[in-house]
């Protein structure tokens, strides 16, 4: 990641951490071979406790679960009004990272998802300043992303009546995510939600949440036709 932005210009200089050496030294190698070292300096720590505010403007967390990205969070609370962005990319249980951004009342920007061999991985985009107190993200929300949910509400709406549509949501979604009048972006928001909701489905005979959560977003999605 970091060698790919400062070649495509998105940065001037990155600062590397990891709260384990190994993976430092072979991000080293690799910015070395890169012929990067100029513009990259590491950092032996644990998130950001270690990491000064003045240090940059964007903070960019990936490769780790939700839950450890939303822990990290929380213990650098206090520096994270220093950066212009923040943008984070868990690997599972994003609705636990959701819960901590939510908690922190940080604002979301947006939530975007790159395909690959139709495996969604979601990137979320926030900003540093405190938004409106009181402002609670639903289950729905928590679980499926607010701005996934509000893009995807705002594409569909725009749409021709399709008769397969018309079947169940699952095969709704199949469909959605591959209609062609849609933008990359959109059908990949709608390859997350369809890969969401089949786990959900799979848990949903076991767990009352579960069952709640996909009624409430039959509901929701039955509501945009």
């Amino acid at each position: 990641m970091p060698i790919s932005i400062l070649n495509r210009g998105i940065c001037e200089q990155v600062l590397i951490t990891d709260v384990h050496r190994g993976p430092i030294e072979v991000a080293r190698r690799r910015v070395e071979e890169a012929g990067l070292s100029d513009v990259c300096r590491f950092v032996l720590t644990d998130g950001l406790d270690d990491v000064a505010p003045e240090e940059g403007d964007v903070l960019l967390i990936s490769g780790l679960g939700g839950e450890n990205i939303a822990g990290i969070l929380e213990r650098g609370y206090h520096k994270l009004s220093r950066f212009y962005r923040l943008i984070f990319q868990p690997q599972t249980r994003d609705y636990l990272l959701r819960n901590a951004i939510d908690r922190l009342s940080l604002t979301f920007l947006d939530e975007r998802v790159a395909v690959e061999n139709r495996r969604p991985y979601l990137v979320m985009i926030c900003d540093s300043s405190i938004g409106e107190p009181g402002m609670q993200l639903s289950p729905l929300q928590m679980e499926f992303g607010p701005k996934i949910l509000e893009r995807v509400e705002e594409t569909i709406q725009v749409i021709p009546h399709i008769p397969e549509l018309n079947v169940n949501v699952r095969t709704a979604l199949e469909v959605l995510s591959a209609f062609e009048l849609f933008d990359l972006q959109n059908r990949a928001r709608l390859v997350y939600l369809l890969s969401k909701y089949e786990k959900i489905t799979r848990r949903a005979r076991f767990h009352l949440r579960d069952q709640a959560l996909l009624n409430a977003f039959d509901e929701w999605f039955l509501s945009l036709f």
